[in-house]
């Protein structure tokens, strides 16, 4: 369904979604007024860490951006057969991820479903000249990823009663950590490109921002260096991994080439990730000082890869 159907399709109005920015903006006050919203069921069993993630997850399109989220509304669906207690834990973690984000609470709205979800509507702001699109890769960019991969393919195992969430409780802490530092270090260094990891994986995200540049461009991605969540290589080689991943990696086809890496090793590649990091497209000069801004705002950083001429992803060893 084209959920833009209707809106005014002029570049002053709003981005353009044949870049598929994280989030749309309009001009206002001097700079661009930033607008994205998401919303999910849980993905753990903690009522306020699902909370924390969901929010985290909705707050990150502002960040890659470049951009301050400014408001928020909870968007909320539950069951009204359920403990309202369950959903005093979610909206006091969503609130505290608000809050450490800077961003105010303007209320919300709640429905009744089936089945609990939870996230925001958020509103940001970036001056015009500090915005961050995913449009923009040149050849000899260094690309950084921020957090770990595999979120997914451990969530999935969660449902599965293969891990207990104290086994994945790191993984699920960088899930609601926000990425507040990743757009500091955006700010603070000149970056080519920026987008959050989220539904269609790192290949995905990788692949629509090499789409969005003025040339057809390729990468090569280091697998050795991408970081991945331990167990989740195991588990997924096992089976144990979402539908998104498999959908992911049939949409990507041959766009992807493994040059002596073997299939087992791609599948966090592809995972659909809930609160991922920022994927980051930073001209190689500046790709350490990209790093160590990543470092001071206590943030993570690793570079993966590079942006070349052509137009495939090569994964190599």
């Amino acid at each position: 369904m084209d959920l833009t159907a209707g809106s005014p399709a002029t570049d002053e109005f709003v981005s353009g979604m044949d870049t598929r920015d994280d989030a749309g903006y309009v001009s206002f006050g001097g700079g661009l007024l930033l607008q994205s919203v998401d919303f999910f069921p849980p993905i753990v069993d903690d009522p306020y860490r699902f909370g924390q993630i969901a929010a985290a997850n909705a707050l990150s399109d502002v960040y890659a951006m470049g951009g301050e989220p400014l408001t928020a509304m909870n968007l909320v669906g539950f069951p009204g057969t359920l403990d309202l207690g369950i959903l005093r834990e979610i909206l006091t973690g969503g609130s505290s991820k608000i809050e450490e984000s800077g961003a105010k609470l303007c209320g919300g709205h709640s429905v009744q479903d089936e089945e609990p979800k939870y996230g925001l509507s958020v509103t940001g702001f970036v001056e015009e000249d500090r915005v961050v699109r995913n449009a923009g890769a040149r050849v000899g960019d260094a690309l950084v990823l921020t957090k770990p991969l595999g979120f997914g393919i451990l969530t999935t195992a969660l449902k599965r009663d293969l891990v207990s969430e104290s086994e994945i409780e790191e993984a699920v802490e960088e899930a609601a950590t926000l990425n507040k530092g990743g757009c500091a270090a955006l700010r603070e260094v000149e970056v080519s490109a920026a987008t959050d990891v989220t539904g269609f994986g790192f290949l995905g995200h990788l692949s629509e921002m090499l789409e969005a540049s003025t040339a057809p461009l390729g990468a090569v991605v280091r697998r050795s260096a991408v970081p991945v969540w331990e167990r989740a290589v195991a588990l997924a080689a096992e089976g144990c991994y979402p539908g998104g991943l498999k959908n992911n990696r049939e949409y990507l086809g041959d766009r992807v080439r493994p040059d002596g890496v073997g299939p087992d090793e791609l599948l966090a590649l592809y995972d659909p990730q809930t609160s991922g990091g920022l994927l980051v497209a930073v001209p190689g000069e500046r790709a350490s000082a990209f790093v160590g801004a990543l470092k001071r705002h206590r943030a993570s950083g690793a570079v993966v890869g590079e942006v070349v001429e052509g137009q495939t992803i090569e994964v190599t060893p």
